[in-house]
């Protein structure tokens, strides 16, 4: 068992594959006296195994790191956190998170605000699938180890501007969305709870995020035009 620390969320964190040892291995907590877990994940072998054999594409190894990512979303309903699955890029300390379909291009999308804004202002937070919690009456976003293809993380967090949803496009237009227009997308872009308890629980925190933060809808290409495009609408979420 490995001490974890991930989303402000202490809890201990088993796993024998090197993906997740090398991927996890910022979120450690070592010697920290603070340190007071909640709740462990251990996954058996059988559990990876079966998983493995209705996803015969996927390695062992990629099996326990997409489980382990399941079970730590799942909890984290509990403390008043979800997933997104999105690209959330860091500008000047505030998190811009990206979300669509897979193949739509959020990864080039914030990877052209790094080229925008360069590296002295701008990191990728999570490239695939960032948590948000809600804190103190605010909402942050967090990096985790389970970011993708890319594998592009960092054990930060960041207060959220705003939350826009992409689609490809010749122009590059945004504009606000309304809730019924973020709830349907949000909502098929996050892990689901089954349990009526934990589901209640997902949709305050879903309720309370709506209201604490904006949603966009864009339209996009593959330019700068677009950075700036989705940048000057969203900063304005800042001073919300």
């Amino acid at each position: 068992m490995y001490d974890m620390r991930i989303a402000d969320v202490d809890f201990r964190l088993d796993y024998k594959y090197p993906r997740m040892l090398r991927q996890s291995a910022e979120y450690i907590v070592k010697n920290d006296k603070s340190f007071k877990p909640d709740f462990g994940i251990s996954l058996d072998d059988k559990y990876i195994e079966d998983f493995q054999r209705e996803n015969s594409h996927l390695s062992m190894d990629d099996c326990e790191y997409l489980l382990t990512g399941s079970c730590f979303y799942e909890k984290l309903i509990e403390y008043k956190g979800v997933m997104l699955h999105s690209s959330a890029v860091v500008v000047d300390g505030y998190a811009y998170l990206f979300s669509a379909d897979p193949g739509t291009g959020k990864s080039t999308h914030t990877g052209l605000w790094l080229e925008y804004f360069g590296r002295d202002r701008a990191y990728i937070l999570n490239d695939d699938k960032p948590a948000l919690r809600i804190k103190d009456g605010r909402v942050y976003a967090y990096g985790t180890p389970w970011s993708g293809k890319t594998d592009l993380n960092t054990n930060r967090k960041a207060p959220v501007a705003g939350i826009c949803f992409i689609e490809q496009a010749k122009e590059n237009t945004i504009k606000k969305a309304e809730v019924f227009e973020a709830f349907g997308r949000f909502f098929s872009q996050t892990v689901r709870p089954y349990d009526e308890k934990i589901m209640d629980m997902f949709m305050n925190t879903i309720n309370e995020l709506f209201g604490s933060i904006p949603m966009y809808i864009m339209g996009c290409n593959i330019s700068f035009d677009a950075v700036l495009t989705a940048y000057n609408t969203m900063k304005e979420g800042i001073l919300k």
